[in-house]
């Protein structure tokens, strides 16, 4: 009786644990689509040069976005072609091991990227005396799903 207690107390701190970790990266905002700001009239010019400034880093990141939802394609398309041709499970598992740890390692390097040109940015925005912060972009990857993180503006 008491070893089923102390399971039960261990098996519901773990799920607390993994329950709650979840929630913390999940503060930043999660946007659509990859954010563009207008420019408008009684903006003072340095303000106008960084919102352009921003514009042109999240145009970056789409474009980089785009060109490696291209190459999640044509890795995703390669690994169905294999893998319908392929009778033997082993290597089926084989060639699904080796597709997941491409595609993981392709979107990893993405948001590597982006949030390296992001606070590159942010940090020009700052300087400038714009408040910018990072948002999330949800994009699709072939079959996978991940968050890439332009620059929001918060104020100027």
């Amino acid at each position: 009786m008491f070893k089923k207690s102390i399971a039960a107390v261990i098996f519901s701190f773990l799920m607390i644990l993994s329950l709650g970790t979840g929630a913390f990266a999940e503060e930043l905002l999660v946007v659509s689509e990859v954010p563009y700001y207008e420019i408008e009239e009684g903006m003072s010019d340095e303000v106008q040069a960084t919102i352009k400034d921003i514009n042109s880093v999240n145009a970056k990141i789409e474009a980089e976005i785009v060109k490696n939802q291209e190459k999640a394609a044509e890795l995703h398309e390669e690994y169905i072609n294999k893998l319908s041709s392929e009778e033997d499970e082993a290597k089926q598992a084989e060639l699904t091991a080796n597709y997941e740890e491409e595609i993981s390692q392709l979107i990893k390097e993405l948001q590597e990227k982006a949030e390296e040109i992001t606070l590159e940015g942010i940090e020009r925005a700052t300087a400038s005396g714009i408040v910018a912060d990072i948002v999330l972009v949800e994009e699709d990857f072939a079959d996978k799903t991940a968050k890439i993180d332009p620059i929001i503006v918060v104020s100027w």
